[in-house]
């Protein structure tokens, strides 16, 4: 098993309270969605959340969250994807608090 697989196995035990959960491959990542309703993405052994309300994103930001980016051989500076904002550190080892951040993002 790949260190990728035993990742989101982790993320998704963490997440199993959520009802609706499915996954999806994207990327190379692993898509999350709640309902037909996008969640977060899981890339390399990081989870990021589709954070929309700027004061959500400011308070992320605060928490030591990154945006995601990657490179482009056609481009100098990093894309950077403004919506997706890594989890905080500690919530990675709670589902308590995974699930509850999980919650505010899909009723933003």
């Amino acid at each position: 098993m790949s260190a990728q697989s035993e990742f989101t196995e982790y993320v998704l035990e963490l997440l199993e309270p959520l009802n609706g959960l499915t996954t999806a491959r994207m990327f190379g990542g692993v898509l999350l969605k709640v309902e037909g309703e996008q969640l977060g993405v899981l890339f390399g052994d990081t989870v990021y959340f589709k954070v929309k309300e700027a004061k959500l994103q400011e308070r992320y930001k605060g928490e030591g969250s990154k945006q995601f980016t990657y490179t482009r051989k056609d481009k100098k500076d990093p894309v950077v994807i403004k919506n997706w904002w890594s989890v905080p550190e500690y919530a990675m080892d709670s589902s308590s608090e995974l699930v509850r951040l999980a919650e505010e993002i899909l009723v933003q």
